[in-house]
């Protein structure tokens, strides 16, 4: 049974200070953020260097650098994490983890490692500096130099360290917000998984085996890797740019990595639909906290032989 965000295969913002102090700075969904933050990271401390670089930041076409099977195509940050995409050999590729921010003698922000886990290893598979940001005509923009240090898998992505312009991305219209209990600014985080269930029956531990199946041409669906073994934990990232990331870890065969495009159903904000405008699967939130959060799914995997086949999912999560 696949799953509740898979649902169809993850946060940055930035902010100016406002001139009039009687007008309210729009700050991200936990109203912790202020979402239009400028600056030189390089002299400034953590605390303001995290909110800088806050947001989902995608490539300027006349500043992208391409290898010949590679394109960066953007990098967001949350308050914790880092979220790259790459198209490789014509195919979507997702680097997720956690980054890191150095910081110098005089307790500024010197550069940013982005971590990543390869075979239970901690590597930095890159590093910014140089990180300038700023505001022209309403939009935000960043410029950083980025050095990169590819594992294996990443073929053909080895020229694209270098210089980059950036262009930051409009959050969610719910993201403008300074009411903390809303369903907006409470969906919005890191979640880990705690079960799943189907029909009343506890089916967690196959979606733990996630990372277990492979595409096979011969049979025409997915298949069972031999000698696999499931991953031990499901983690969920919510962005406030309206794309999550499910990430499997703990499995031999490495982290998997799952992201999509999200979006509130109405302004009730009590059901919101994964994928994309074509291809979405609608989720309905049974129970909603800032400590744990209940979703639900119904399927019919075969509406036209087999319209009686339906399939009630329910996941539950703990937020971190």
């Amino acid at each position: 049974m696949k799953k509740l965000l898979y649902l169809c295969s993850i946060i940055l913002v930035l902010s100016c200070s406002n001139e009039d102090s009687s007008t309210i700075t729009p700050t991200n969904n936990n109203g912790t953020m202020d979402l239009y933050a400028t600056g030189t990271v390089s002299e400034q401390s953590p605390t303001e260097a995290k909110e800088t670089i806050f947001g989902k930041w995608s490539l300027i076409n006349g500043s992208r650098l391409e290898a010949v099977d590679c394109t960066f195509n953007s990098i967001e940050f949350t308050e914790d994490s880092y979220i790259v995409e790459l198209t490789v050999n014509g195919e979507l590729e997702v680097v997720f983890g956690t980054y890191e921010l150095n910081i110098d003698t005089n307790g500024n922000v010197s550069s940013v490692d982005l971590n990543y886990v390869l075979d239970n290893t901690l590597l930095t598979i890159a590093t910014l500096t140089d990180i300038v940001v700023t505001e022209s005509d309403t939009e935000i923009f960043a410029t950083f130099l980025i050095d990169w240090n590819f594992p294996e898998g990443f073929d053909g992505c080895d020229n694209l360290t270098g210089e980059y312009s950036v262009e930051k991305d409009e959050p969610m219209d719910q993201s403008d917000t300074t009411d903390p209990n809303s369903n907006h600014a409470q969906v919005v985080g890191n979640w880990t998984f705690d079960s799943m269930f189907v029909n009343s029956q506890d089916n967690s531990s196959e979606w733990l085996n996630e990372p277990c199946y492979e595409y096979s041409s011969n049979d025409d669906s997915d298949v069972l890797i031999d000698g696999c073994t499931p991953a031990s934990s499901i983690n969920l990232t919510i962005s406030t740019y309206g794309t999550y990331a499910l990430v499997w870890t703990g499995s031999n065969q490495g982290t998997h990595i799952e992201t999509d495009v999200w979006n509130w159903t109405d302004e009730t904000q009590t059901a919101f639909t994964v994928g994309s405008e074509e291809h979405n699967t609608l989720i309905t939130i049974e129970s909603l906290s800032d400590t744990q959060g209940v979703f639900s799914m119904t399927e019919t995997p075969d509406p036209d032989n087999a319209p009686f086949e339906v399939y009630y999912t329910v996941y539950t999560f703990t937020k971190n």
